[in-house]
């Protein structure tokens, strides 16, 4: 049975219905409004022999964890995570990143159908030259041996109309080829390389075209803003996700263990006992808040693990938050964490955002000028905090999505930096997420603090309600851009 917290809203409940009556289908929610919620209790309520998701490869996991929570069906699942692993053969419920989708479809037998085909993050699949393109949607793709083909994405055309032609092709709402429609619904101009054939780039979407392409997309498409849902909407919403691991550099972030001497088995053995400890506990405590109270114990006993862990995820997130950067998903997000390597070690990989970060090491002059930067200048898309550092008396309203990739085991100091965007002057719902390490008990781990904090935030949430005005914030098309001209024909 599905647990009341993981129960659908009244527009996602239409939005399940809507999607089990087709075989096509383009769900394109904003981002944060639960379309994976939506897809997953549509297919169970057709019950299939066989679901395959193909998705981003940081959701992989995911979406393993999200189809346990929102179907009461006991799913048999594969991951695919690599070419040469062995497939489990009696998967009822396949999940492959798009750059293995080709694995995917070899390992299929010929006559194996697929039951209900989920493209997550379908803009994917923008090009039509692209390997995953052709994979998944060409004459031979995976979409031939589907029954249903539900493509899910917030922003389905991120830079102009021609990049929804390979779904409307393939869904048979245009016959026109690729040339043709670029030419009927795309602005373009015509270049000639010092050595080759005449080119033709692409530069936006024809105007004039914007109700001719809405009417070709409204019988697959359903697509609701935040501000359609707000009456559903809670002010702040909380969930918790996984992403996969990446290996540490020593050298760098456990200077300390590797010189003068090489300690680095230490280290691990010592980490190894902190996590059997956590383990043990979330184990024993037979509810989340007991397992939260047992935490609570030991939390200053297991520095190193958290310290560890934290680490293993600034890859997986740095990928995460990228991605939903250039998809246009949002406009600026608030990352939380504790340790300086986590905090620098996202400024790195993010830097082509802008980021600002703040934490014990930011000199007091520059604190304010940092937040100052984040709430004014666009160009600034990343705040990157320290939770007791940047945890209070700060205002960061400009983002509504926050992101924990570390999470303190004080709920109340989660709660307090959850509320540097939830007060006075933000006018959009907040959604706040907790990142926890795929295939470890840190996921668990996220789960519980994701739980207690949301608790405790029941306790502050009277005190700050947003305005009932989040259109006037500004143009939702410049918050999720949708194409270069700004015309959003999705609206």
């Amino acid at each position: 049975m599905v647990d009341d917290e993981f129960k659908l809203f009244d527009y996602q409940s239409t939005g399940a219905d809507w999607l089990r009556e087709r075989k096509t289908a383009l769900l394109a929610d904003e981002m944060g409004l639960g379309k994976s919620a939506q897809a997953i209790t549509a297919a169970s309520k057709i019950n299939p022999l066989r679901v395959v998701v193909l998705c981003p490869a940081v959701a992989r996991e995911n979406w393993d964890r999200e189809f346990r929570r929102f179907s009461d069906r006991p799913w048999r699942s594969d991951i695919i995570f690599s070419r040469s692993e062995p497939r489990r053969l009696d998967a009822d419920l396949i999940i492959s990143s798009y750059n293995l989708a080709d694995e995917l479809a070899r390992g299929l037998r010929d006559t194996e159908r697929i039951g209900v085909l989920i493209l997550d993050e379908a803009q994917f699949l923008k090009s039509t030259e692209s390997k995953r393109t052709q994979v998944t949607l060409g004459r031979g793709g995976l979409v031939r041996r589907a029954d249903r083909v539900w493509a899910l994405s917030g922003t389905p055309a991120p830079n102009h109309a021609a990049e929804l032609w390979p779904i409307l092709f393939t869904f048979g709402q245009t016959k026109l080829s690729y040339p043709e429609f670029v030419e009927r619904y795309c602005t373009t101009y015509s270049f000639k390389p010092p050595r080759g054939e005449t080119r033709i780039q692409i530069t936006g979407t024809k105007p004039e075209r914007i109700d001719e392409l809405r009417a070709i997309l409204d019988p697959i498409m359903l697509r609701r803003r935040k501000v359609d849902v707000l009456k559903d909407l809670p002010s702040i919403t909380f969930s918790d996700i996984v992403v996969p691991a990446n290996a540490i550099d020593y050298e760098i972030q456990y200077v300390q263990w590797t010189h003068p001497y090489d300690r680095r088995a230490e280290l691990e053995a010592l980490v190894d006992k902190e996590r059997k400890l956590v383990t043990a506990i979330c184990e024993a405590s037979p509810s989340w808040r007991q397992e939260f109270n047992g935490l609570s114990g030991v939390m200053n006993s297991v520095a190193g693990l958290r310290r560890y862990t934290g680490l293993q995820k600034v890859d997986g997130i740095a990928d995460l938050v990228a991605q939903e950067l250039e998809n246009g998903d949002y406009a600026k997000i608030v990352i939380f964490a504790i340790h300086q390597g986590v905090i620098e070690g996202l400024r790195h990989k993010l830097r082509r955002f802008k980021p600002v970060t703040l934490y014990g090491q930011t000199p007091a002059a520059k604190r304010q000028i940092n937040v100052d930067k984040f709430q004014k200048n666009p160009k600034c898309r990343i705040f990157i905090g320290n939770i007791q550092a940047a945890g209070t008396a700060i205002t960061l309203t400009s983002a509504h999505n926050v992101l924990f990739a570390e999470q303190s085991w004080v709920p109340g100091e989660n709660a307090q930096a959850a509320m540097r965007c939830h007060r006075i002057g933000q006018e959009r719902p907040v959604f706040v997420r907790f990142a926890g390490l795929a295939n470890s008990i840190d996921a668990k781990v996220a789960s519980t603090l994701r739980r207690k904090t949301r608790e405790l935030m029941h306790l502050f949430d009277g005190r700050y309600v947003p305005s009932e005005s989040p259109e006037s914030v500004d143009d939702p098309s410049a918050i999720v851009p949708m194409f270069l001209d700004r015309e959003d024909i999705f609206t």
